[in-house]
């Protein structure tokens, strides 16, 4: 935790509602002053959770940027670059990633329950247990994605394309596959499904 947030939570006339939103209103201030300033940021304060609820990114150039394990519920990341960009462990429930390069992107355990990626671009991402359930993945592109052990329950699939990408193990329970175009995808279901 920076000096700047124990302060923040130390001093007795600040709620906690008052000092969150100074931290969430710090973590956007560091953010829009650009890419390098945030990873640097970033690695000199590496225990701190950067919360960007609701943060409105909509069509911003962010490739190569560190949000692992940022708090970006009800994000608006439409039509954004995010190429190359680390996620891992983010919370993006509810986000709006639609029309967002997430190509070469790295979002393993993300969380995307609830998020729209309908018409993402995610070729070779790497989404390795990531939580789409209940996302909206129109006409997403996962070519060559690597999306083994996530979790797709009831996520929302038209004309999603799938080709080559690595499924194995992921859970597809709710999926009309139907839908997706998945020529040279590997696909495995864990056993629970096959015997459901």
């Amino acid at each position: 935790m920076s000096a700047f947030s124990r302060t923040l939570l130390l001093r007795p006339s600040t709620s906690y509602r008052t000092a969150a939103h100074q931290l969430n209103t710090l973590h956007r201030d560091i953010l829009a002053l650009g890419v390098q300033q945030w990873n640097a940021w970033r690695e000199k304060h590496p225990d701190e959770i950067p919360d960007l609820s609701g943060v409105d990114l909509t069509g911003s150039h962010l490739a190569d940027i560190n949000l692992r394990g940022c708090l970006l519920q009800g994000a608006y990341l439409t039509v954004s670059e995010l190429d190359s960009a680390c996620l891992d462990n983010a919370d993006l429930t509810g986000a709006n990633l639609t029309g967002t390069d997430l190509s070469n992107a790295s979002l393993v355990g993300a969380n995307l329950t609830d998020a729209d990626l309908c018409y993402a671009i995610c070729t070779f991402a790497d989404m390795t247990g990531a939580d789409f359930s209940r996302a909206l993945l129109t006409e997403a592109i996962f070519f060559n994605a690597n999306m083994q052990r996530a979790v797709l329950r009831g996520a929302r699939v038209r004309e999603t394309i799938f080709t080559g990408a690595d499924l194995r193990e992921a859970d597809l329970t709710d999926v009309d596959l139907d839908q997706a175009l998945l020529d040279g995808a590997t696909v495995s279901l864990p056993k629970r499904q096959l015997d459901g």
